[in-house]
């Protein structure tokens, strides 16, 4: 299989839970992509070394320069509210704005274009892949998850943090969609989980307790 490029951990989860080459729309609520996305983003920066998970805290720990931008705006806001260390505070903080900032870096490194609907301002826009030339970039990230849990393959550190914000925002079964590798998948996935390391596996915790609290609030609001 030939290889590709990897990906910033926030741009692979953004085509796993955007349907990027057919519809362009997201494949669930938009609020739980967005916690998902800003706990990613947080995650770069624990992978950069810049960032330390401490309990339920975030802790700058390293302030060089981060090549990717968008990694460098983040790692300048946790510098400039040190007095904000709460894992839930920062995920609330970057919801609104995690989904635009991570579907831009992709549109300017050529992988998506962005369609906003003519008619309702209001509406989400959608996002498809830019070319023919970047299609299998592009549709790569839940092909190669789904390959991992179905044929049990050994998962990378960046793919188990992947799958674990997957899982939290609830996408599993839209990654899992054929009823006939779920089962499999699920309990291959259990023990991926299982062996993510601590400080992953409480940002996880946290985005699946945001998104709880996002989808209870939503239906709370719709009674």
């Amino acid at each position: 299989m030939t290889s590709r490029p990897v990906l910033p951990l926030a741009d692979d989860l953004f085509l796993v839970a955007w349907d990027v080459t057919i519809s362009g729309q997201p494949r669930l609520h938009p609020h739980g992509i967005a916690l998902a996305l800003a706990g990613a983003l947080l995650t770069e920066l624990v992978f950069a070394g810049r960032l330390a998970v401490r309990e339920e805290q975030l802790v700058v720990v390293g302030r060089g320069a981060v090549q990717d931008p968008l990694a460098a705006s983040v790692l300048a806001e946790l510098v400039a509210h040190p007095q904000h260390t709460s894992i839930p505070t920062w995920l609330a903080y970057m919801e609104s704005q995690a989904t635009t900032m991570v579907a831009d870096r992709l549109i300017s490194d050529g992988l998506l274009v962005r369609e906003q609907p003519r008619l309702l301002r209001n509406r989400q826009p959608r996002y498809r892949y830019a070319s023919r030339a970047v299609f299998g970039r592009a549709a790569w990230p839940p092909e190669r998850l789904r390959g991992c849990l179905v044929a049990h393959r050994p998962v990378p550190d960046q793919d188990m943090m992947l799958l674990a914000l997957v899982d939290a925002c609830g996408l599993t079964p839209v990654l899992l969609n054929d009823p006939a590798m779920r089962r499999t998948g699920e309990a291959y996935l259990a023990t991926v989980l299982r062996a993510l390391p601590a400080p992953l596996s409480v940002l996880a915790r946290q985005v699946r307790a945001a998104v709880g609290n996002a989808v209870l609030t939503y239906r709370t609001r719709r009674l």
